[in-house]
C-alpha cells in the first residue's frame, strides 16, 4: 500500500511541473492580468525587440520598461522566440524530434501568450521547420560547414555572414550535447550548426529589414542569445544585456558583445576615488560575509557557498596547487579569450603540466556543479587515479587555512577570493580580475606552463593580495550610486523569488508592490531615460 501513495505523490508532483511548465496555471493568469493595457500600434512607431526568455524575472522586467516607454510615446513591441536546442535532443531520434516539435511548441505556446500581454506581433522564431527550399539550403549550407571542420578550433573561428559564431556553437554543443568536449565528427554538432545557419539567417533578415532601434536581452551567451545579439549589432541595433549580477543594464557593442561587466580598468579607477579607506571597509563588510559561507549579490545563483561549513575529510594541503574545476558545460566562452578550447582540454593540460614539473595538484570540484559534469569528475577519478581529488563541500577556507601554494582557474570568482584569503592564483583566460597582479593572467599555455613551474618560488605580499582583492571586489560590486545599488538588489531578490515555482503564487500576492517600488526608483526611472532618448532618434 505505501508503494502505491509513493507512486501515486510522485505522479501528482509531475503532473503539476508539467502543468507548470506547458500550460497556464493561476500565478500565470494573474501575472497577465498584472500588465499594462496595451495601446493601439501606430504603424510609424519605432520598434523594440524582446527576447522571448522563460523565466518570469525577465518577462517582468521588459514588461516594466516596454511600458514606462510606452507612457511617453507610440511603441511597436516584438518579440524574439529564442527557444530551439535542448537537453537530451541528442540521446536518439525520438529524443531530437520531441524536444524540436513537442517540446518547444508547447513551451512557446505559454511563454508567447505571456509576453503578447505587453508585446504586439512576433519577430520571428528559432524553432520551427520551414517547408520551403530555404530549409533544404540550410541543410545543405550547414552540412557543408560541418564536412569542413577538422579542429576545435575551426569550429571557435567560425563565422556567418561575417558574424563570428564559432564560440556560441561550441559553447552550445557541450551544454546541449551534453559533453565535456567537441567533437568535431559528431552528427549533433551538425545539428548545432544547422540550428546556428538558421537563427543568423533569420536574424539578418528581420534586424535588417524591420530594423528595430533597440533590441532587449537577457544574456549573449549560446547560439540562443549570442546570434541575435551580435547580428543586431552588425545591423546598427543598439543591444542592451540585462544577465550579468553587477549591473542592471550593459550596452553591447561589436568590440564588447560579452553580457558581462567591462573590467579592464577597475585597479586605476579605484586609484582615483575618493575616501578608499572606507571603501576597502565597505567591500571587506561584504566579501568577509561571502568568506563566511553567505551568499552575496554575486553569488546569489549558487545553491551552495563554497565557503560554508563543512565536515568533509582534508587531506594535508600543505603546499599543494588546488586546481578550482567548473562546471564543465557552463559556457567556458563567455568572456573574451581563453587559453585553450574548453574546460576540459585546460584540465588535462593542468594535470600533464604539474606531472611534468613533478608538482602536487589536488582537484577540487564545482560546489553547484549540474549532474552531468559530475559524470565528467568520475571520468577523470578513472583516467588518473594517482590524482588526490577535494569533495565540493570542502570549504575553500580550510584549504587557505591548511596552506595551500596556489589556486588554479580559468576565471572563477575563487580568485580573488583566494587573495583576500591570502593565496595567488594563476589564470588560464580572460577574467573579471585581469586588471590586478593578485592572480597571474597567462597570456599563452607557455607562459601558463612557465607559471606554474614558478610556484615553489612565488614571492608575494598577503596583505598586498588582500588589498587588492578588496579593491576589486569594489569596483566590481559596489562602485554604483546608492539607489541604484538599492534597485539592483530589489530586482536580484524579485528574481530569485519570482522564478521558484513553487514559491511563485506566494509572490503573485506581493508582486503589485513590489513592482511599483521597482518602477518608481530613480535609477529605474534612467535606464528608461537611456532607451527613450535613443527612441527618439531617426
Amino acid at each position: 500500500m505505501r508503494v502505491v501513495i509513493d507512486a501515486l505523490v510522485k505522479l501528482r508532483k509531475f503532473v503539476v511541473r508539467l502543468h507548470a511548465r506547458y500550460f497556464m496555471h493561476k500565478p500565470d493568469r494573474d501575472f497577465i492580468s498584472a500588465r499594462f493595457r496595451k495601446p493601439p500600434r501606430s504603424p510609424d512607431a519605432p520598434v523594440v525587440l524582446v527576447q522571448c526568455v522563460e523565466n518570469y524575472y525577465y518577462l517582468s522586467l521588459f514588461d516594466w520598461i516596454v511600458g514606462a516607454l510606452r507612457t511617453r510615446g507610440s511603441l511597436t513591441v516584438d518579440q524574439f522566440i529564442l527557444r530551439s536546442l535542448r537537453l537530451g535532443s541528442s540521446s536518439s531520434p525520438w529524443g531530437f524530434i520531441k524536444a524540436r516539435v513537442y517540446q518547444n511548441a508547447l513551451t512557446d505556446a505559454k511563454w508567447i501568450r505571456m509576453y503578447a500581454a505587453f508585446c504586439d506581433r512576433i519577430a520571428y522564431r528559432s524553432a520551427g521547420i520551414d517547408w520551403s527550399f530555404q530549409f533544404v539550403r540550410d541543410v545543405r549550407d550547414a552540412f557543408r560547414i560541418w564536412w569542413e571542420l577538422d579542429t576545435k578550433e575551426d569550429v571557435l573561428s567560425l563565422k556567418m555572414a561575417g558574424v563570428l559564431v564559432g564560440d556560441l556553437i561550441y559553447d552550445s554543443y557541450l551544454r546541449f550535447k551534453p559533453a565535456a568536449t567537441v567533437d568535431v565528427g559528431d552528427f549533433y554538432l551538425a545539428l548545432v550548426v544547422w540550428q546556428a545557419v538558421r537563427d543568423v539567417r533569420r536574424a539578418m533578415h528581420y534586424m535588417s529589414t524591420v530594423r528595430p532601434k533597440v533590441y532587449l536581452t537577457s544574456y549573449s551567451s549560446y547560439i540562443q542569445h549570442g546570434i541575435a545579439a551580435r547580428v543586431a549589432l552588425q545591423c546598427g541595433v543598439r543591444v542592451f544585456s540585462f544577465g550579468n549580477r553587477q549591473e542592471i543594464i550593459k550596452e553591447l557593442t561589436i568590440s564588447d558583445w560579452v553580457h558581462l561587466r567591462h573590467p579592464d580598468s577597475y585597479r586605476g579607477d579605484f586609484g582615483l576615488l575618493a575616501t578608499p579607506a572606507a571603501r576597502l571597509a565597505e567591500a571587506e563588510e561584504k566579501l568577509g560575509s561571502r568568506l563566511a559561507g553567505n551568499l552575496d549579490s554575486a553569488t546569489a545563483y549558487m545553491s551552495r557557498s563554497a565557503y560554508a561549513d563543512s565536515t568533509a575529510r582534508m587531506p594535508d594541503v600543505r603546499g599543494a596547487i588546488v586546481v578550482f574545476l567548473h562546471d564543465f558545460f557552463d559556457s567556458p566562452h563567455c568572456y573574451r579569450w581563453m587559453l585553450y578550447t574548453d574546460f576540459w582540454e585546460w584540465t588535462l593540460a593542468t594535470i600533464r603540466i604539474a606531472k611534468s614539473l613533478n608538482q602536487r595538484i589536488l582537484l577540487k570540484p564545482h560546489p553547484n556543479q549540474i549532474a552531468p559534469s559530475k559524470g565528467v569528475v568520475r571520468r577523470l577519478r578513472r583516467m588518473f587515479p594517482a590524482i588526490e581529488f577535494l569533495s565540493p563541500s570542502t570549504s575553500n577556507r580550510q584549504l587557505a587555512d591548511g596552506g595551500i601554494a596556489c589556486a588554479l582557474t580559468v576565471y572563477g570568482t575563487v580568485a580573488h577570493e583566494m587573495a583576500y584569503l591570502g593565496i595567488p592564483t594563476i589564470t588560464a583566460g580572460d577574467h573579471p580580475h585581469v586588471s590586478f597582479d593578485f592572480c597571474r593572467t597567462a597570456r599563452d599555455p607557455e607562459e601558463y606552463a612557465h607559471f606554474i613551474g614558478q610556484i615553489p618560488s612565488f614571492e608575494y605580499s598577503r596583505d598586498d593580495l588582500r588589498r587588492q582583492s578588496l579593491e576589486f571586489y569594489y569596483m566590481h560590486n559596489l562602485n554604483f550610486p546608492p539607489g541604484y545599488l538599492q534597485l539592483r538588489d530589489a530586482l536580484a531578490k524579485m528574481a530569485a523569488q519570482i522564478n521558484n515555482p513553487e514559491m511563485l503564487s506566494i509572490h503573485m500576492e506581493n508582486y503589485s508592490r513590489v513592482a511599483h517600488e521597482i518602477r518608481s526608483n530613480p535609477d529605474f526611472a534612467s535606464i528608461v531615460d537611456t532607451l527613450q532618448d535613443i527612441l527618439k532618434v531617426g
